[in-house]
């Protein structure tokens, strides 16, 4: 797993109102999945964050949570039944026992040095009838390979690049996973965020009009996140639902973030502020 500042877990009651407010969080559709009623245990919950949505949502669910954060954990109890103070694998005979309808692993494989090991124990603790969300970064994102292009490849604090990844996945290869699982698509979401919206400076992102053209056709490169929805039950392979900013916004985005025209909107800005 992996260590993080403990003040990094801290998150305002603004950035959980954000975070209702945008679909294309891999959160905010995971609150809409769950259904009322459920028993959910959130594995790496860090403070608390979906527990939280889903107050603000008011579902009535049953939800336990694991965090190997003792900081972090103390500041989820609030928002869960039960918090496991440490790592899943110490608690495989509770999580069997409780025989959870959904088990929710947010933006927590890319954390693990062997995903596949790692998911291949827990799903022999889980029944047939429990599902798994599963949330990661696409490390084929259009951002990162432009980043690529110009040389840069920096981790960062919080992000698709976050310096406490271990794994980087792509479609195909989150897939190839899940395949080598047993584990059959349910829903597959593709979340998208503009290149120029997230962790990369303008010069990491420099390329010309007709490269971000072809990026703004291949909606792999669009999805910053994506998001499955998993069953051990076989099923028909689901159409993937698209969520967020759409190309036209990226191409908008590439326009008015250029130095000169974006320095000519502020100044424009502040005229209408006076």
């Amino acid at each position: 797993m992996f260590k993080r500042p403990e003040q990094s877990y801290v998150v305002s009651e603004s950035t959980i109102r954000n975070l209702d407010k945008d679909p294309a969080n891999p959160l905010h559709q995971i609150v809409r999945l769950l259904p009322q009623g459920a028993s959910v245990l959130d594995v790496g919950s860090g403070s608390g964050v979906l527990g939280r949505l889903l107050k603000h949502a008011d579902k009535s669910l049953l939800i336990d949570s694991v965090e190997p954060s003792k900081f972090a954990a103390n500041h989820a109890k609030p928002f869960y039944r039960t918090v496991y103070n440490g790592y899943a694998q110490a608690y495989y005979q509770d999580i069997k026992e409780n025989d959870y309808d959904y088990i929710v692993l947010a933006d927590v494989i890319e954390h693990i040095s062997d995903p596949q090991e790692f998911l291949t124990e827990l799903i022999e603790n889980l029944s047939e009838k429990t599902k798994i969300i599963i949330s990661i970064p696409n490390v084929a994102f259009g951002g990162i390979r432009l980043s690529l292009m110009n040389g840069n490849f920096n981790y960062v604090d919080s992000g698709a690049l976050e310096r406490t990844h271990l794994r980087f996945f792509t479609l195909l290869s989150a897939q190839q996973l899940f395949k080598n699982l047993k584990l059959y698509e349910q829903e597959v979401f593709f979340l998208g965020q503009s290149f120029y919206r997230v962790e990369f400076g303008r010069k990491e992102l420099s390329t010309s009009l007709l490269t971000l053209f072809k990026l703004m056709l291949n909606k792999e490169a669009l999805a910053y996140q994506y998001l499955f929805l998993l069953t051990k039950k076989s099923c028909i392979p689901p159409k993937p639902a698209f969520i967020g900013t759409s190309g036209i916004r990226i191409m908008i985005d590439a326009i008015l973030y250029r130095p000169k025209i974006r320095s000519i909107v502020q100044y424009i800005r502040s005229l209408r502020k006076n």
